[in-house]
């Protein structure tokens, strides 16, 4: 069509179709051309949330934030929770030097309870925006009741007999190492704090609980509390944080791990609302208990996620690679691992969303397993769906469903489970 080649707006043009032509436009002649012809065509689609926000979006990437502070004003009066549009609002307030508007625009998508990633990126951008005073402490956290079943609460094979090439025979397992159903209760926590020193520079740290306690099973209940703390630096677009990091789990009350380790983590703010991080984590596994301490080992991760905020939508694709060099005498020797993961969320309802969450490893290990006379190589798959709704500011009511299915070639670290859980959660600042 002659008006596609122009780049001018054809009265009566689907929405649809004018706004790929606004995207191929960016692509080939920049984006004021893109601008261009969405703002030839406002008279007709303003007030339409998808026209208003490709306008402001379009504005603000032709460094025209003034034009683009009105399309998402526009879009926010329609939908106050769009989450795109207050990103992209505090962009264009900063573009306009307006420091303190982009900041309340950014803080309050910090108040929708974005996914790890998206509240990430908005701490660079917030960061851009000017750091909260010298010794003012931010707080962040939450706590979180819950009760649900599971299939599978020790982790094990469902058959309670394995066939021991070694041995040429079939043997039975322990009872305490075949698969048991049970219900749980379970309570969690965190507190995320960070005190700035300067305009870049701020002290960070934080602190995590959980508790899972079986009905019937108490062996296997579970309890984990965990600590951080270390600084992070920010300038414009990215932020860098570096953390000490020690952790306590137990298993049916006795002590079953510690971990202490070094985080760091580079994060890039996108100008397309969404964030490219970068990780890695060094550190040790240490087992108070003599029965365990064949499982100690010192460990090294490294990997990168990327983060996608879209207008009612977010998502996230990582990956992460590494290993575990033996140090207790482990019989399956050094652990080698890749694991990839993707989640979403999504809000269906100004009150309700859904999340949605799909992970993958593979862990190898290098020594030949004496009774099963091959190296151990595990695949695990997990899956898990959540519903949350808002009952109030701050308080949520969350349904989740999960599934682990773990293959192995030596039988009796293969298992699948299945688990459903209902919590009341509140979050606080």
């Amino acid at each position: 069509m002659l008006f596609a080649a122009s780049g001018t707006a054809a009265a009566g043009e689907p929405l649809a179709e004018l706004l790929a032509r606004a995207r191929a436009l960016g692509s080939s002649q920049g984006p004021a051309a893109a601008y261009e012809l969405l703002a030839a065509a406002e008279d007709e689609h303003i007030g339409d949330i998808e026209f208003d926000y490709a306008l402001g979006r379009a504005a603000l990437a032709a460094s025209r934030p003034d034009r683009a502070t009105l399309a998402f004003a526009r879009v926010l009066a329609l939908d106050p929770l769009h989450a795109g549009a207050l990103i992209d609002t505090g962009r264009a307030y900063l573009a306009l030097g307006n420091a303190a508007q982009a900041r309340a625009a950014f803080e309050s998508v910090l108040a929708l309870d974005p996914p790890p990633g998206v509240r990430d990126q908005l701490l660079v951008l917030l960061a851009s925006a000017g750091a909260p005073p010298p010794g003012r402490l931010a707080l962040r956290g939450y706590v979180e009741a819950s009760a649900g079943w599971t299939s599978n609460a020790n982790q094990s094979p469902a058959a309670a007999q394995v066939f021991v090439p070694a041995f040429g025979a079939n043997f039975d397992l322990a009872q305490q190492n075949v698969a048991k159903s049970d219900s749980f209760l379970a309570l969690a926590g965190g507190i995320d704090a960070a005190l700035p020193v300067d305009g870049a520079l701020a002290l960070i740290g934080g602190a995590e609980f959980l508790q899972r306690w079986y009905r019937h099973e108490t062996a296997f209940d579970l309890g984990a509390v965990g600590l951080r703390g270390g600084v992070a630096i920010a300038d414009e677009g990215h932020l860098t944080r570096a953390q000490l990091v020690t952790m306590r789990s137990d298993l049916g009350h006795d002590p079953a791990r510690e971990t202490a380790a070094l985080s760091l983590e580079h994060i890039i703010s996108l100008r397309a609302a969404g964030a490219l991080s970068f990780f890695a984590q060094s550190g040790a596994f240490r087992h108070p208990l003599e029965s365990l301490r064949i499982f100690d080992a010192n460990f090294l991760t490294v990997g990168a996620t990327l983060q996608k905020l879209g207008e009612r939508s977010s998502a996230l694709l990582g990956v992460a690679a590494g290993g575990e060099d033996d140090t207790g005498g482990n019989p399956a020797g050094d652990k080698r691992l890749f694991a990839v993961r993707a989640a979403s969320e999504t809000r269906l309802m100004p009150r309700v969303s859904l999340t949605a969450l799909a992970a993958w490893q593979r862990a190898r290990y290098d020594q030949i397993d004496p009774s099963f006379l091959q190296e151990r190589d595990d695949k695990r798959t997990d899956l898990e769906l959540g519903l949350q709704y808002a009952l109030a500011n701050g308080l949520f009511l969350r349904l989740g469903l999960s599934w682990t299915d773990q293959r192995s070639n030596i039988p009796i670290y293969a298992f699948t489970r299945d688990e459903a859980w209902l919590g009341l959660r509140h979050e606080f600042r």
